[in-house]
């Protein structure tokens, strides 16, 4: 990408306040897990937009190849999302 192209901020800008809602929630004293599953929910929807439109219109989400920066966020979308789902379980009664 060139320097004088302009770059689209929306999708990126999804994902940010994807994250940025799950930390306030948590920081406005909702339980973690419901935290961890807003943000994980944001990166998952950010591989959705990155498998949508195109190239030029994916801005800042486009760091590598399209599969790969999809992956890469489905991945870290999924191990927040299960993870915040795991905290919910009782292993043992304490």
């Amino acid at each position: 990408m060139r320097t004088s192209e302009s770059t689209a901020w929306g999708p990126y800008l999804l994902v940010v306040a994807g994250a940025a809602a799950g930390l306030c929630v948590i920081g406005l004293g909702a339980p973690v897990p419901a935290g961890g599953a807003i943000m994980g929910s944001g990166f998952l929807a950010g591989s959705l937009v990155r498998v949508t439109v195109s190239e030029r219109r994916a801005g800042a989400l486009a760091v590598r190849s399209k599969r790969m920066d999809a992956l890469t966020l489905a991945a870290f979308g999924a191990a927040l999302v299960i993870g915040s789902l795991l905290m919910l379980l009782r292993l043992h009664d304490s």
